[in-house]
């Protein structure tokens, strides 16, 4: 393994996902986060890494499982190494992550986390502002510390341009307490256009579309590389 490089783009070598890091990925609904994040746990299973995904909203679920009955899709045997918990609640989510993770003995290579503003996007207010900045900060200390992968999507803010700009909630804080920005964005023939930013929200890096089915990515073997 490179670095503690688990997956990086086949052109390109840049990092999507590695341990000791935090992946930050965003956009808005349809576009994709979830269906990313599933490949990449299926995908890394099949590589006998330990993944464990944190659910807020239950999609990423129900999309595996569909993912599962496609024709030539994911073989159930990877769902049952993948350990999955469904967390309803903004209140119920910092704690696990600012208060249960920090003292668990983590036998995992990634964490994910679908998504970690859902139930912060209703409740959006100072006080509640801190909190996701102290369970932001938390996964990063894990990652560093426990030496994980941490992946989490966000949502994106309500106002969206004409020219499809948008930014993902806690727009600062989302991107401060990462070290990886990936934007989804939907193009009008109905692929995902995958792009990597900074901290100001400049692109580094436009991948080449990809298509999402009933399977997943299609391309998802074209545009990344799992390292062993």
């Amino acid at each position: 393994m490179d670095n503690g490089k688990l997956i990086i783009v086949r052109d390109s070598n840049t990092e999507l996902l590695s341990k000791g890091r935090v992946t930050h990925v965003f956009g808005p609904p349809k576009s994709g986060k979830s269906t990313l994040s599933a490949c990449i746990a299926f995908e890394l299973a099949k590589h006998n890494m330990a993944i464990s995904i944190i659910s807020t909203e239950r999609p990423i679920e129900i999309r595996m499982q569909s993912m599962i009955e496609a024709e030539n899709g994911y073989i159930q045997e990877l769902m049952e190494t993948i350990t999955t918990s469904d967390i309803f609640t903004f209140d119920d989510l910092i704690h696990t992550i600012t208060r249960d993770l920090p003292t668990l003995n983590l036998e995992m290579d990634v964490l994910i986390i679908d998504s970690i503003t859902s139930a912060y996007r209703s409740n959006a207010d100072p006080v509640n502002l801190t909190l996701l900045r102290k369970a932001l900060s938390t996964l990063q200390s894990l990652a560093i510390s426990k030496n994980i992968a941490v992946f989490y999507t966000n949502q994106v803010t309500s106002t969206m341009t004409a020219n499809n700009e948008f930014r993902p909630v806690a727009s600062a804080s989302t991107r401060n307490y990462s070290d990886i920005t990936v934007k989804l964005s939907r193009k009008s023939n109905e692929s995902t256009e995958i792009s990597f930013q900074d901290l100001n929200g400049e692109e580094l890096e436009v991948l080449e579309p990809f298509t999402i089915s009933a399977k997943g990515i299609d391309e998802f073997e074209q545009l990344f590389r799992v390292l062993e």
